[in-house]
């Protein structure tokens, strides 16, 4: 009888799981704000570390005999590399979360990709 509705036989549990999801998330975001990812710029002479929430913790630079365009750009290179891993790996730690609380929520794969600017 009920076998069309989905996920609308588990309401309960899912009405549970998403009065947790506010202190899921604070604890997530605390979580990405100690955890450090590095981008490189293409010429390798450049690598810059950012937390998981895209605060930029370090920049190292190795500038041996190139130009200051060249290090601006490396810099550049090295900060979006950086930020584009952070924010993947916020979007696994999302999508992780969402299925270790048995959270079946249409479109979320979508929302996430779109969140990595894919």
């Amino acid at each position: 009888m009920f076998k069309g509705l989905g996920n609308l036989g588990n309401i309960a549990s899912m009405m549970a799981a998403f009065r947790d999801l506010p202190q899921k998330m604070q604890e997530l975001n605390a979580r990405m704000q100690t955890e450090h990812v590095r981008g490189d710029s293409t010429c390798g002479r450049v690598f810059v570390i950012v937390n998981c929430v895209g605060q930029v913790q370090s920049v190292n630079i190795t500038d041996d005999g190139i130009s200051k365009a060249e290090t601006e750009q490396a810099v550049v290179e090295a900060t979006n590399a950086a930020g584009a891993v952070a924010k993947q790996t916020y979007a696994e730690a999302i999508r992780d979360m969402v299925a270790d609380m048995n959270l079946d929520i249409p479109g979320i794969d979508g929302f996430l990709t779109s969140m990595m600017g894919r």
